[in-house]
């Protein structure tokens, strides 16, 4: 199963923008059956927003592995 918008698959990790949220959001976990991922802001809260859809990710780049 991929993402059909553009072909990537979010991994745990990466940075990536939201649709209609601003700022740096991190992907702490991914649902490749519902296409999802729980991400959490960048910004140093803990706070995690959950089953966002991958229609919905502007990726910005990838934290080092």
């Amino acid at each position: 199963m991929s993402a059909d918008y553009s072909g990537t698959v979010p991994k745990r990790g990466d940075r990536v923008g939201l649709v209609e949220q601003a700022g740096l959001f991190e992907v702490v976990d991914v649902n490749t059956l519902m296409q999802a991922v729980n991400v959490k802001s960048t910004d140093g809260k803990d706070h995690v927003t959950r089953n966002i859809p991958w229609t919905s990710l502007k990726f910005q780049g990838s934290a080092a592995r």
